[in-house]
């Protein structure tokens, strides 16, 4: 059968997602932003060039980079010639800040795009967690409640998403950074994917997606500041917005998880490890994705 590499068109938005939907856990990012951009947007910092080959007529692997520079596939087969040919196709000056996806999928592309020995900011090999959300274990807590953020919020979460990037080493302490996190809890609370934890009238945690599609969901900037910590509150502020979006029809959350303690809690209330997601942020990067 012939083998053949080409940079995606409009025409190819269903096989796209068809084939990114079979593999949801690890394309999350590569199928929502291909639903919030399409294809050809030039302007948006996460709208996406794809690039796709197939073998007698299938699609056997995607490569994509986002507009913001980072670089995202999914292949059962052929990625080291998706990263040649995008290499080719792409300007000589691109600049490469962030690659993630699959762990294994993400060695191979460094590697094929020369970025082994690429000096990094951050290089982390996450465990990756999957949840039917018909086995979702939703703890209870009195005078808990989970609600979408007002403005007498802004404040408090512009401070909360602040630590948060540089708790988990995403990004550096300083007024950048801070910029970037008031920034992105507004796109958050203007996307609708925020949610804040309210205990005996007391905010505790923030809950958030960093992906929503019609079927699934993917779990991010869960935040408790350190005097609500060990307590309870993050597991209980994704459980209680998984709830809330299980009713709409969400079948299946997604998430990676940073250390041990994070996992003991997504564990507590059903997701289970499926493999491992690796983020690499290059120090030239100054986004996230």
């Amino acid at each position: 059968m012939e083998v053949t590499i080409r940079e995606a068109t409009n025409e190819d938005l269903t096989r796209l997602e068809e084939f990114l939907k079979l593999r949801m856990e690890t394309s999350m990012f590569l199928r929502s932003n291909l639903r919030d951009f399409g294809i050809g947007n030039t302007e948006a910092p996460y709208a996406m060039r794809y690039f796709v080959r197939e073998d007698g007529g299938n699609i056997t692997g995607i490569g994509a980079i986002a507009n913001s520079g980072s670089l995202m596939m999914q292949a059962t087969d052929g990625l080291v010639e998706i990263a040649n040919f995008m290499q080719r196709s792409l300007p000589g000056d691109t600049v490469y800040n962030f690659i993630m996806g699959a762990s294994d999928q993400v060695e191979i592309m460094r590697e094929a795009f020369g970025l082994t020995e690429k000096t990094t900011t951050m290089d982390d090999k996450e465990p990756l967690f999957s949840l039917s959300l018909q086995n979702l274990h939703k703890p209870t807590r009195d005078g808990a409640i989970l609600r979408k953020p007002v403005a007498q919020d802004i404040e408090l979460l512009n401070g909360w998403g602040y630590n948060y990037l540089v708790e988990t080493g995403l990004r550096k302490a300083g007024d950048e950074t801070r910029k970037y996190a008031k920034d992105d809890v507004a796109r958050r609370i203007d996307a609708g994917k925020l949610r804040l934890l309210i205990h005996d009238d007391k905010p505790v945690a923030q809950t958030g997606f960093n992906a929503m599609l019609p079927d699934s969901v993917q779990v991010g900037g869960v935040y408790t500041p350190l005097e609500h910590r060990c307590k309870g509150y993050g597991r209980l502020a994704v459980a209680m917005h998984l709830e809330e979006v299980r009713k709409t029809g969400v079948k299946k959350a997604i998430l990676f998880s940073a250390n041990e303690y994070a996992s003991r809690a997504y564990r507590g209330i059903g997701f289970e490890q499926i493999g491992h997601y690796t983020l690499t942020i290059f120090a030239t990067s100054e986004t996230k994705e």
